[in-house]
């Protein structure tokens, strides 16, 4: 999520890791009270990601991956920041490896594949046109990092 920042100015790039920072205490908030234990948080290129290798089971499973996203929802209805809107809608593509992606998954491989492959296609001009208009570079990133990863899990 950090590519976006690119795309929203230099001057984002606290705001959008304060925010990111939040999404994943949403995600860590709810891993403690279903019973798991975090293993480590990471900061990438693409923003900041909770590991834990708890096992807990689909409902609990769901509930921890869509905190993080309604954290940035309800972030956006408070304050009406544009950024924790982008963060809830990237976070809610239907493709792995971003939250609702994994939601998906848990449930159907299959399904998760084709939701997947629909919305990066869908998502491949978009990129382009960002590309073209605005000259941001993020979303191609950020698509060419989802293309790779969902093809290799």
């Amino acid at each position: 999520m950090l590519s976006f920042a690119v795309l929203l100015g230099a001057e984002s790039i606290v705001d959008l890791l304060i925010y990111s920072a939040l999404h994943e205490l949403g995600h860590l908030s709810m891993l403690l009270i279903c019973g798991g234990r975090p293993d480590s948080l990471r900061l990438s290129y693409y923003g900041l990601a909770l590991k834990y290798s708890t096992q807990l089971s689909k409902i609990k499973e769901c509930f921890v991956l869509l905190a993080g996203p309604l954290v940035n929802l309800v972030l956006y209805l408070l304050f009406k920041n544009e950024m924790n809107l982008l963060l809830f809608v990237l976070n809610m593509l239907p493709v792995y490896p971003i939250d609702f992606g994994r939601v998906i998954r848990l449930f159907s491989y299959r399904l998760s594949k084709v939701l997947g492959c629909i919305t990066l296609a869908l998502l491949i001009p978009l990129a382009v046109y960002m590309l073209i208009v605005y000259k941001s570079f993020s979303l191609i990133f950020i698509v060419c990092y989802l293309i790779i990863y969902s093809f290799n899990y």
